[in-house]
């Protein structure tokens, strides 16, 4: 990232200023929530208000609490729970599992699925929301009802590795850093890409792991990270119905004292054609939400990295033309693409159009041109770009 970091310039963290494995700050208060909220989300997710409908009390002091939102998932849940089960970690000397499992108001088998899991399993623990709030409500959720040292979220239709917790935990233990950064995959029909961790000799600073985040060096995924639950209580959960997991990764990270890499490959990421991503959906005010958590982030840091050009590379991907495709693409109404779209170009600088140019990233750079010159050509550069699988 190249914004400088001076001191005293950040707001103070629980573990930012504290050596690998020193003992965390007193928590603050529970999860908290960002303004405004979404009811959808992709995939299998969910959360809301509701009632616990089974909790493990098993498991007093596991080592890791994994993550599930569960949200009309009767397909995928108990697969999920069975493969958790099974992970090298739970049998190992090194520590238990446990495994919570929130339902966020499903209308299918999913509570009987979770509730019929916890009374089988001591590690298992199933709450069910009576109204579908979001998969970032969902997280807080499972978060605030956790007692691990490190968490895990995992998304119940997507596979893993048996010895994912294995090596993510060891490397936790070996180098002290709050968040392990693993391999992955994205799992298509037919197909398979490679998301590669980024190669790095050591942990570095959380500082420099949300520059990487900015810069695209760093995915906003939680799945392939296991964060030090500590840090949790330093966060907002933004509910916003695309990128939460980039807004909740933003945060982590700057509250991090240290991040480290390992190589392995250890989640396997679904792609389904019924994911909100993949979807024509309104997702302006989302996206504006999760704009505000990653400058909020940023703005902990170092208040210069808002002018940095790494922060800008942010905008123009995550912000800028993700919001001009959902404005030219989603579910809105004459007026409201037309103030969207007007509003977005007004942001879009040539400045920001460079940037891409300057990083080599020759198709954001065509969308943004095109975006920056008029709205018709705009709209054939999205055309192409999704005619070669590129949008």
């Amino acid at each position: 990232m190249d914004a400088a970091r001076p001191g005293g310039a950040r707001a103070p963290v629980s573990r930012r200023d504290q050596p690998p494995g020193a003992d965390p700050a007193p928590r603050r208060g529970g999860p908290r929530f960002s303004a405004g909220a979404d009811r959808h989300h992709s995939k299998a997710h969910g959360v809301n208000g509701g009632h616990a409908a089974g909790r493990s009390e098993a498991v007093a002091h596991p080592v890791v609490s994994v993550i599930v939102p569960a949200y009309n998932a009767e397909e995928f849940l108990q697969d999920a729970i069975k493969n958790l089960l099974q992970q090298t970690l739970t049998v190992s000397a090194a520590g238990s599992v446990e495994i919570i499992v929130v339902d966020d108001g499903s209308t299918d088998a999913t509570a009987q699925i979770g509730a019929r899991a916890a009374a089988a399993h001591a590690s298992v623990s199933y709450f069910r929301q009576e109204q579908n709030g979001g998969v970032a409500r969902a997280r807080a959720r499972a978060v605030a009802e956790s007692r691990g040292e490190f968490l895990w979220f995992v998304d119940c239709d997507d596979d893993w590795a048996v010895s994912a917790l294995e090596k993510l935990v060891a490397a936790a233990r070996s180098t002290g850093a709050d968040v392990i950064v693993c391999g992955a995959e994205y799992v298509y029909p037919g197909q398979r890409r490679p998301l590669a961790a980024p190669p790095l000799n050591g942990p570095i600073s959380g500082a420099e792991a949300f520059g990487m985040l900015l810069d695209g060096e760093l995915t906003g995924h939680l799945w392939n990270k296991l964060f030090r639950r500590e840090l949790t209580r330093e966060i907002e959960f933004t509910p916003a119905r695309v990128h939460s997991d980039l807004a909740m990764v933003a945060q982590l990270l700057a509250a991090a004292a240290h991040v480290a890499v390992i190589s392995d490959v250890l989640y396997s990421y679904v792609v389904r054609g019924g994911s909100i991503i993949r979807s024509g959906s309104r997702r302006a005010e989302s996206l504006l939400l999760v704009e505000q958590a990653v400058t909020t982030a940023a703005i902990t840091l170092d208040t210069r990295i808002i002018g940095s050009n790494s922060y800008g590379y942010f905008r123009l991907r995550y912000v800028l033309l993700s919001g001009l495709k959902d404005a030219l693409s989603g579910p809105y109404d004459a007026d409201e693409r037309d103030e969207i779209v007007a509003e977005l170009r007004s942001r879009l600088t040539w400045r920001l159009v460079l940037l891409a140019a300057r990083r080599g990233d020759w198709k954001r750079l065509a969308l943004a041109g095109s975006a920056k010159v008029s709205v018709p050509l705009h709209r054939r550069v999205l055309r192409l770009a999704a005619e070669q699988g590129e949008c």
